[in-house]
């Protein structure tokens, strides 16, 4: 019966859609016949007469949106649409707008912090177009598929330690479905594995319990370019479950001055955003505390530049920074030299 009443709705909402696009298509103004569909008049005229033609823009919107999705399972620019409902952000397929010389940058900070007293351990995120390329409806260009590989040797040249994340990262669930980002038991992979290579680093202990919390649903980052509104119910995309959890740290009080934090997490979302628990998962493998002063919606670049710059403010700095950088914010073209 769900599907019967599916079907009946999407054939409506098709209908009525055929219908607007007709009388608005035969409203529009665009000038000169002759160059209305080369100019791209008649397709402005057509959508803003169409958006008009529905009492509600919302409204329109999320109807269109809602066609889109049930025909063609189409999202909006900005993202693309994988097998069985999973999204990509459209950014793992082109040039970031205003990259770094990574090889500069890596030098730049490990000196900066070098100073100091602090290693620098920079953590590439691999792309979940990467990771889960499988689920894609076609490839990247070669330039992008060794994009990763090339970031492991400017780490190495660098003379920093090199974590390749692809290790941890390389199964079913390792990202979610409508989100940018990894899962939480990605995170918590990713973690364990970065404390597994920090093992020859001498930290300072202290009691550290994560525990599961249960399950709540997620609506992705992704979602946004499937605006689908009311209509999501009966076209999708699907609703996503995500795991939840809660970590303790033991911290002992402190007499004659201030709690050392060993460890300082430099990054974007993916260590900012609390759905995904990194900060906690990496709590928890290295037995130790750890400041988070990742920023989300900045890059990786800009967290870190603001991190340097606080640093001196900072009573008992770090002895160790991991620097989380997603693979995405990266070019594959030859810096300028």
């Amino acid at each position: 019966m769900h599907t019967t009443m599916d079907t009946i709705f999407t054939a409506a909402a098709v209908g009525l859609m055929a219908g607007l696009s007709v009388t608005t298509f035969s409203r529009t103004d665009a000038g000169n016949p002759t160059s209305g569909w080369s100019n791209g008049a008649y397709q402005r005229g057509f959508e803003e007469r169409f958006e008009r033609s529905i009492p509600s823009h919302s409204g329109s919107v999320a109807l269109w949106a809602a066609a889109r999705w049930a025909l063609f399972e189409e999202p909006a620019t900005g993202a693309l649409a994988g097998q069985d409902g999973w999204l990509f952000t459209q950014d793992e397929f082109i040039e970031p707008a205003k990259p770094r010389d990574f090889a500069r940058e890596l030098t730049r900070v490990s000196d900066s912090l070098k100073g100091q007293g602090i290693e620098l351990v920079p953590v590439v995120v691999p792309d979940k177009a990467r990771m889960q390329a499988h689920r894609l409806p076609r490839g990247r260009s070669q330039s992008f598929e060794i994009r990763y590989e090339t970031a492991l040797e400017t780490i190495n040249s660098a003379g920093l330690p090199v974590i390749d994340l692809r290790l941890a990262l390389d199964f079913d669930a390792s990202y979610m479905r409508t989100d940018t980002h990894w899962s939480p038991e990605g995170a918590r992979r990713v973690a364990a594995l970065i404390a597994e290579c920090l093992a020859d680093f001498d930290l300072p202990k202290v009691d550290v319990e994560t525990a599961a919390t249960g399950t709540r649903s997620l609506d992705g980052d992704l979602l946004s370019f499937v605006a689908t509104g009311a209509f999501r119910d009966r076209v999708g995309p699907l609703d996503e479950t995500i795991e939840t959890f809660e970590t303790t740290v033991a911290t002992p009080g402190a007499l004659f001055g201030d709690v050392v934090v060993p460890v300082a997490l430099v990054g974007t979302s993916f260590s900012a955003k609390s759905d995904f628990h990194f900060e906690g998962f990496l709590k928890q493998a290295l037995q130790a505390d750890v400041l988070n002063v990742s920023i989300i919606g900045q890059g990786p670049f800009t967290p870190m530049d603001s991190f340097l710059a606080e640093l001196s403010e900072i009573s008992s700095p770090p002895s160790l920074v991991v620097w989380e950088i997603p693979e995405r914010f990266l070019t594959t073209r030859s810096p300028l030299k």
